[in-house]
């Protein structure tokens, strides 16, 4: 008579045992998966949202600026959600904070003149560090600390010339901040226009026309949108020379009037 197998009650037991590790197993590895490769580019489009709404910030605050510069508004406010970094304001050299960069023009309508124009800016720096984007003289940069030296232009200032009257106008805003300025989360920022100030040269029996330089702050550098903004065709400069944290270039030589508008603004945290 053949035998034939018998499974007890000790074989389905281990058969169970054994499912349970290979599911448990199958469980932990798909969570392994998803920790090690999932949650990183969470956090990474998390960031990346977090500095396009920054850049966005930043536009509404260049805005906010245009009306008190160019539409004589004497104070403008907008309440901003900063999240995934810090906004601080870096004040002209001497206040708090104080940033290094600014602009020279050589004017040659009496002789030879230099002015010199203060910057500041309100400047975001993401979590980790990578990224900046900072609202300088009315122009939005950004700029990756992995390209030290690079930096691009996200909104443009409001220097125009004009072809047919052969007018270069040129507007240089300074940026204080009463106090030291730091914000992180959602809060306000006012805008309070201090100063302002407009001078003419007339230059149509000059001949040498002016040569505006720009000078970067080593630590915030936006060397390289500057000068491709001064590159623009519209504009009619002409580069000169320039190397890592400075670009210089002359106007038009066919200039016959610079106007140079100058304005003081305060950042204010509420």
């Amino acid at each position: 008579m053949k035998g034939r197998s018998y499974s007890g009650p000790d074989d389905q037991a281990v058969s169970e045992t054994i499912g349970y590790i290979i599911i448990f197993g199958i469980m932990l590895t798909g969570i392994a998966l998803v920790t090690l490769y999932g949650y990183p580019m969470l956090v990474q489009e998390q960031q990346n949202t977090n500095i396009r709404n920054m850049e966005r910030n930043m536009i509404v605050l260049q805005n906010d600026l245009k009306g008190l510069t160019y539409k004589n508004v004497p104070y403008k406010e907008t309440t901003l959600q900063v999240a995934g970094g810090t906004m601080v304001v870096f004040s002209e050299p001497g206040m708090n904070g104080g940033l290094k960069s600014n602009f020279t023009v050589d004017v040659y309508a009496n002789g030879s003149e230099v002015l010199s124009f203060d910057t500041g800016e309100i400047s975001y720096t993401s979590q980790d560090t990578t990224t900046r984007i900072s609202l300088e003289n009315g122009a939005v940069h950004t700029r990756y600390w992995s390209f030290p030296l690079g930096s691009a232009m996200l909104a443009e200032p409001r220097w125009f010339y004009d072809n047919e009257t052969k007018t270069f106008v040129m507007s240089f805003i300074t940026l204080n901040a009463t106090e030291y300025f730091a914000q992180t989360g959602i809060g306000t920022v006012g805008l309070k226009l201090t100063d302002t100030d407009q001078n003419t040269y007339d230059l149509s029996a000059v001949a040498q026309k002016p040569v505006v330089h720009y000078y970067a702050d080593p630590e915030n550098n936006y060397n390289i949108a500057w000068r491709n903004y001064f590159n623009k065709s519209s504009l009619r400069m002409n580069y000169i020379s320039g190397g890592g944290f400075d670009s210089s270039f002359s106007l038009d030589p066919g200039l016959q009037t610079l106007v140079i508008k100058t304005y003081n603004v305060t950042v204010i945290s509420l």
